[in-house]
């Protein structure tokens, strides 16, 4: 059915393409996020959505290799945390088109549930932004964005690959704008038996297939020179079973259906600017304790409404400032949470002003409110210095914050309403270096996190939720690439390297999950139709246990892939390639007995009208 679906919007679009004319127009432009301009001494990766169709269509594969973010992946496919700076899965905030889509029941993202398909661009910024972002951001924040873009007529595209497993990728994507009006819609379904075999064994992996369908609409109006409407919206549906070691064991799988929406208006006109936003988003899961026994199930339902009021004046072309308040309420029903609810209410102020030609500097702070517990007031001051014209230096200092989730507030028997927030102060410095076909940047960081929630074993053998460690991390990001032109050739190489110390400062222990040394070199080689791409991730040794024990704990290894492709573009606009994962055919684990895949293999087909 759902192959059938995409069928059917294939041949409704692709009879519909056809050119028109472009004519020029004032504009006013719709940002998702301020998160660009308002970054002053942080470090920011952008991910094109020309890159993102290079890579696996779930949000793991994209980031690991294009950023220094480490991603604990319970195999192929499964569950997917990201450790950011040394900090949890909980600590990172993710944003779709500014609004905060963590998970109500588990302050995370499940980053192969989330699908990459479909945005213009992938934002990911270092270190704190609670107090722009919310609750999350304290190792960094991830905010997916859809720009709409006017004049550009008719585009529909097409990407699809086969690959080992029995793994396929379809996606069709449609866009269309004229002076007034631009519409996106798209869609991406994924299915795999993700049965690849273990080493030195005779077994494979068992009950790990999986499918994801995603779908979304985005639309915005000009209503005149000054006003713009907006509505963003997207659907997920997937459903994946948990793999098992041996055929004795139960077999289990996880279903997920999330739904956002929000509507967007936006002034702008002369020294002022206003948007409002308001988003409603759901989340529900069904888990299924034994598939032969489909009644046996546990389910839960999260819903939000969020409302964003904000108005900016920029008196000068030196000086910018803002004025936001936000206002959201969530509440939840399911098998382990009977009924809960929250409201939270917040007001943030911004300042950024030029200093003079080389120095500039920005300051902001944000008061909240909610019921449950005291929340700390949040702030972050950040500079940036032009020392010469290819050199410059930065700073940030940071408070943040993570909110407790429902299941740490209100789990049947273990919920825990005392808890307060987490809390951390963080500084960072950079210097970075361009000069014609150089790129090179290094960033120090130290993060001190108070109050760290951690579930506990209790009283009866109750594990609990409660504010315990204080946590350290601290460390070294460096990047640099390399790009020219030789003959019919283009040449670009680039690495990314990240030093991470994170420490219990009660124990001394290293933190579980948290590598110390996360290197990725990326060769993009162009020779007149042929582009051949070879990739490599090196991720040091894990700990598994809180007691570093060495007996438990992960080797380092090497991943390597590569993919070399033909592209036209003469009538049609298509590539046909060819890529290899895992080359080298590595042995290796991201999590304790949960073993990924050997070499695999995959063709794929972009056809662009």
């Amino acid at each position: 059915m759902r192959q059938f679906l995409f069928l059917i919007l294939l041949l409704f679009f692709g009879h519909t393409v056809h050119a028109q004319k472009r004519e020029l127009l004032d504009s006013v432009v719709l940002k998702a996020s301020n998160i660009r301009t308002q970054s002053v001494g942080q470090n920011i990766v952008e991910i094109k959505s020309s890159e993102i169709k290079k890579y696996r269509p779930q949000l793991t594969d994209v980031l690991n290799f294009e950023t220094p973010i480490f991603f604990k992946e319970n195999g192929l496919g499964m569950v997917s945390s990201p450790s950011f700076r040394g900090t949890t899965a909980q600590q990172t905030a993710v944003l779709w088109n500014g609004i905060n889509v963590n998970s109500t029941f588990l302050g995370q993202v499940d980053f192969n549930t989330l699908s990459a398909h479909g945005y213009s661009d992938i934002l990911v910024r270092s270190g704190g932004g609670s107090a722009q972002l919310g609750s999350g951001a304290i190792g960094g924040s991830i905010l997916l964005q859809n720009q709409l873009d006017f004049e550009k007529g008719h585009q529909l595209s097409l990407n699809s690959s086969l690959g080992s497993f029995a793994t396929f990728n379809q996606s069709l994507d449609y866009q269309w704008s004229n002076q007034k009006i631009s519409a996106q819609v798209g869609g991406n379904y994924v299915q795999s038996e993700n049965d690849y075999p273990f080493f030195n064994s005779n077994a494979k992996n068992e009950n790990a297939a999986f499918n994801h369908l995603n779908f979304y609409f985005n639309a915005s109006v000009k209503l005149n020179n000054f006003h713009k409407l907006t509505f963003y919206s997207t659907a997920f549906n997937g459903e994946r079973h948990f793999p098992i070691l041996e055929s004795t064991q139960i077999r289990t799988k996880y279903q997920d259906e999330n739904y956002k929406s929000q509507l967007a208006w936006e002034y702008v006109k002369g020294k002022w600017s206003a948007k409002a936003r308001s988003a409603y988003l759901q989340e529900k899961y069904t888990y299924f304790q034994n598939i032969e026994r489909p009644n046996l199930k546990d389910h839960g339902t999260a819903k939000s409404l969020v409302s964003i009021l904000q108005t900016g004046f920029k008196p000068n072309k030196n000086l910018y400032t803002e004025v936001r308040l936000n206002l959201r309420k969530d509440w939840a029903e399911g098998t382990a949470i009977t009924t809960a609810s929250r409201d939270i209410s917040k007001a943030y102020f911004f300042l950024k002003q030029n200093l003079s030609k080389n120095l500039i500097y920005q300051a902001q702070v944000s008061l909240q409110h909610t019921k449950d517990f005291d929340m700390p007031v949040l702030y972050q001051i950040g500079s940036q210095y032009q020392l010469k014209r290819n050199h410059s230096i930065k700073a940030s200092f940071s408070k943040n914050y993570r909110i407790p989730t429902f299941n740490d507030l209100f789990w049947p028997g273990a919920g825990n309403l005392d808890l307060k927030p987490e809390t951390s102060r963080q500084f960072e410095a950079s210097y970075s270096f361009k000069h014609k076909r150089w790129q090179f940047g290094l960033t120090g960081y130290n993060i001190k996190i108070s109050d760290m929630i951690r579930w506990l074993p209790a009283e009866a053998g109750v594990w609990k939720p409660l504010n315990t460690n204080k946590v350290r991390t601290r460390g070294i990001e460096g990047n640099a690439a390399y790009k020219t032109t030789f003959k019919k050739f283009e040449f670009l190489i680039k690495s990314i390297y990240a030093f991470t110390e994170a420490t219990n400062l009660e124990t001394g222990n290293t933190l579980i999950y948290v590598p110390k040394h996360k290197l990725t070199v990326k060769l993009d080689l162009i020779y007149k139709n042929w582009n051949f791409i070879a990739q490599t991730i090196y991720t040091g040794k894990v700990y598994t246990q809180t007691n570093n024990s060495q007996e438990t704990a992960l080797k380092a290894y090497p991943v390597a892939q590569a993919s070399l492709s033909y592209n036209s573009s003469n009538t049609l606009n298509w590539e046909l390639g060819a890529r290899v994962r895992n080359l080298s055919n590595e042995n290796y684990f991201v999590v304790n007995y949960k073993p990924m895949p050997g070499r695999n293999f995959e063709i794929f087909f972009n056809l662009i009208l």
